[in-house]
């Protein structure tokens, strides 16, 4: 009887990773409030992980290095998509065209 292989990437995992990514890089400019960053992580890691190019990672078994390897690396893009959307957030033309709103 073959074993089967339960690892895979966990997406609390994946949240908690980028977490630890966006407090690694933070610097003078990050507006900090813990409760928007881990709602607006959530609702990222839920549209990233509903995405079919990444239903891939949550259908495969893997090695637990394998699982850890690929949640580093989804992990880093959650983080990457947080920063794109708090650059965009401060500009100037998007604060006021958010104002018009």
């Amino acid at each position: 009887m073959a074993l089967v292989n339960y690892y895979r990437p966990h997406r609390a995992v994946v949240r908690c990773k980028a977490k630890m990514h966006l407090l690694e890089t933070v610097d003078d400019n990050f507006d900090w409030d813990e409760s928007s960053i881990d709602s607006l992580l959530k609702e990222l890691a839920t549209s990233l992980f509903r995405s079919r190019q990444y239903q891939v990672f949550f259908e495969k078994a893997y090695s637990k290095q394998e699982a850890k390897v690929v949640e580093d690396r989804l992990a880093e893009e959650l983080a990457n998509t947080y920063r794109n959307i708090l650059k965009r957030h401060q500009d100037p033309v998007v604060q006021s065209l958010n104002a018009l709103l």
